[in-house]
């Protein structure tokens, strides 16, 4: 069974962050695809597995993993992607991972792993700053790109209408990162980043196989153990939802 590259498409989105998620404030940069017709209610979403970390800075700004902050990170953003699409009038439905005993299971493996592909794509061609983004002659500007075929086995083991992908990176400084970030500011001028978030979803028509939205969240991030922390970043995230 094929070995997803689990963390490629988190090293391309880390490293398109910019300056902006070192800000206060949040911005979201999403693409919608030409022609989408509306949805036709009642719509049901398949929420692929979530690729979910939270991360703890220290004063020498070495992210360290946290897996408690991780799973509780998880758990509020999937309890608040289903309230999101509840107001678009969508049903939420969970993705069991793929295993070897699951019928067609490589087939579901085969078409997450072209997501993720062609996601990678897409964030080097729309996402990257200007002056470093290069040009695809066939794909000038806009969102142009499908899975085709790949998605059928999904849509029929699943009954769902669209598949929703998403990766959330969330990184919160310590107590001591925090006062070391005031005393770089009060001696040096310098602004010491304290806590970032990245966010990254798609949407994709299951019954074309086209990535038909995206979208990229950076700024601020929230205190994971606030419950209206990951709530609010979801909700920014998926902000313009074409549901």
């Amino acid at each position: 069974m094929r070995r997803l590259g689990k963390y490629r498409l988190t090293r391309v989105l880390a490293a398109l962050v910019g300056p902006l998620a070192l800000a206060a404030c949040i911005q979201v940069q999403p693409y919608l695809a030409k022609g989408v017709p509306p949805a036709t209610k009642p719509v049901r979403v398949l929420l692929m597995p979530p690729n979910v970390a939270a991360l703890e800075l220290t004063t020498a700004a070495a992210p360290l993993p946290r897996a408690d902050w991780t799973e509780l990170a998880q758990d509020s953003l999937v309890e608040a992607v289903a309230d999101t699409l509840k107001k678009h009038g969508a049903q939420m439905i969970r993705y069991r991972r793929a295993t070897e005993v699951m019928p067609y299971a490589e087939d579901h493996l085969e078409a997450i792993a072209l997501h993720e592909a062609v996601l990678q794509t897409i964030l080097t061609y729309r996402y990257a700053p200007a002056q470093q983004r290069a040009a695809l002659p066939t794909k000038p500007e806009g969102l142009d790109w499908t899975l085709g075929e790949s998605v059928t086995r999904i849509k029929t083991d699943y009954a769902a209408d669209y598949a929703l992908f998403l990766t959330y990176r969330q990184a919160t400084s310590t107590v001591e990162r925090a006062l070391f970030a005031v005393v770089s500011f009060v001696l040096f001028g310098f602004i010491q980043p304290t806590s970032q978030s990245i966010g990254l979803a798609s949407l994709v028509d299951l019954n074309t196989g086209a990535i038909i939205w995206t979208n990229l969240l950076q700024g601020q991030s929230l205190d994971v153990n606030r419950p209206d922390g990951i709530r609010d970043r979801v909700e920014q995230l998926l902000s313009g939802l074409p549901l």
